[in-house]
């Protein structure tokens, strides 16, 4: 049986994830070549400019500094679990490609979309291929029929 679908969803989901990628591993790399110092001056500019109660020891109390250690933390951790994803799509692919094992790859699926984000276009594509994975039966072919079945057959064709 072809398993074009699943393969063509997880390509297209894979190229997708990569492409995500990308953008955030530019945004984290140039977000952490700024100075922390002139980032921090333009938050408290910022804050200033839309909230005029705010008053400077306010902005003294604030660590704005921690919150863009967290910031650039969380897009580490980010661009990991795509990484992670992209690689378990790309195996995922592979092994509903060669038909070997679609109920490995379904699961794998499933781990990639997890880990690629919840509303996102990719785990969407994702979510279809491991449902095409687990509900679609492979044929069963000759060779795998029992034998005892395979002697009972060929004596009703040949008494035809």
């Amino acid at each position: 049986m072809s398993r074009a679908g699943e393969v063509a969803l997880g390509i297209i989901g894979t190229i997708l994830n990569v492409i995500f990628l990308i953008i955030i591993t530019l945004s984290v790399t140039s977000l952490s070549a700024i100075n922390p110092t002139d980032i921090q001056q333009v938050m408290e500019d910022e804050i200033m400019l839309q909230y005029p109660e705010v008053t400077q020891e306010d902005l003294a109390n604030m660590d704005l500094g921690l919150i863009i250690e967290i910031g650039s933390t969380i897009g580490w951790v980010l661009v990991i679990l795509l990484l992670i994803s992209v690689i378990l799509s790309i195996i995922a692919v592979v092994k509903v490609s060669k038909n070997k094992s679609p109920k490995v790859a379904g699961v794998l699926f499933i781990v990639a979309g997890l880990l690629s984000g919840i509303l996102l276009l990719a785990p969407i594509l994702f979510y279809i291929a491991a449902i095409m994975c687990f509900v679609r039966k492979t044929r069963v072919s000759n060779h795998e029929i029992d034998p005892f079945y395979q002697k009972d057959v060929q004596s009703t064709n040949s008494q035809l």
